[in-house]
């Protein structure tokens, strides 16, 4: 019985467990329009390019150009796990809600790089 209630537990904690602590922002878009160029980009540098993921030549995506993380946007990947699912960035690094809401505000605007 003990190792039922323990095993019991231990799925409620790993099931709870995603970055930020189990619990995600709500990104909301604020009514901005930033561009790749304008904010997106020093967001991207900062923490996906930055963490040394997604470098020139990765093997997990080269997010150092607008081209380079096309294909990520592309395919819906990006705002999945930016977005969505916020699993992205990795590690301890969460994106800010203000940070978030740009991302959020971006993608309602098509992605504009300029």
């Amino acid at each position: 019985m003990k190792g039922l209630i323990f095993l019991t537990f231990a799925l409620i904690a790993v099931s709870s467990c995603k970055k930020g602590g189990g619990s995600k922002l709500t990104p909301e878009c604020d009514g901005s329009h930033p561009t790749y160029n304008s904010q997106i980009k020093v967001i991207i540098e900062g923490n996906c390019n930055g963490s040394g993921c997604h470098n020139a030549g990765s093997s997990r995506g080269d997010f150092t150009t607008y081209t380079g993380l096309s294909g990520a946007i592309a395919s819906g990947a990006f705002k999945q796990e930016v977005l969505t699912d916020q699993t992205m960035p990795k590690g301890s690094a969460n994106l800010s809600q203000k940070n978030l809401n740009l991302i959020q505000c971006w993608v309602n605007d098509g992605y504009p790089e300029n």
